[in-house]
């Protein structure tokens, strides 16, 4: 159903793939940039999960409020730094196939 055709040398199949079509790489545009955002979400939960461990560590006293402070700051460096990766990335695919 995918509309190839094999050709048989004797030897070697053949499978001849067309180009997509415009709307084929719209809807594949579309999906890198699901995709993108569906990993965002989910650096997200970690850092959400990351902030709560923060917090009860300093409820138990295991660290104190600045060493808290600071790790849920660092933790939000690290997200901004992956969400930038993750948009570049996502950028570079959805040019790519657009320009085929």
């Amino acid at each position: 159903n995918l509309g190839l055709a094999p050709n048989s040398d004797g030897k070697v199949i053949r499978l001849n793939i067309p180009a997509m079509s415009g709307e084929q790489r719209t809807k594949m545009t579309t999906r890198v940039k699901k995709l993108a955002e569906d990993s965002k979400v989910s650096i997200r939960n970690i850092r959400r999960d990351g902030n709560k461990h923060f917090d009860t560590a300093e409820k138990d006293k295991a660290m104190t409020e600045d060493e808290r402070d600071k790790g849920k700051e660092k933790m939000q460096d690290l997200l901004k730094a992956y969400e930038n990766k993750i948009d570049k990335l996502a950028d570079e695919k959805s040019k790519e196939v657009m320009d085929g």
